[in-house]
């Protein structure tokens, strides 16, 4: 129920995906695992972050132009 209500709220939506990027730089600059197979997870979360980072980022640009809009 609360996670409902600020997915409507730009500010936190943008603050998310700032978040996400954060996190998936992170994890790719200085993550380094021993195994191959560890190399290629920490490469996989941290494209994911990244990429949920896009979305977070312009949904709150999609949200807040229509918040926008509607004040007019």
């Amino acid at each position: 129920m609360v996670l409902k209500n600020r997915l409507n709220d730009p500010d936190i939506m943008i603050r998310a995906g700032m978040l996400s990027l954060i996190v998936g730089l992170f994890a790719q600059r200085f993550i380094h695992p021993p195994a191959d197979f560890w190399q290629g997870f920490v490469m996989g979360v941290s494209g994911s972050m990244i990429g949920l980072s896009i979305v977070f980022n312009l949904r709150g640009l999609v949200l807040h132009r229509q918040r926008r809009e509607k004040g007019r």
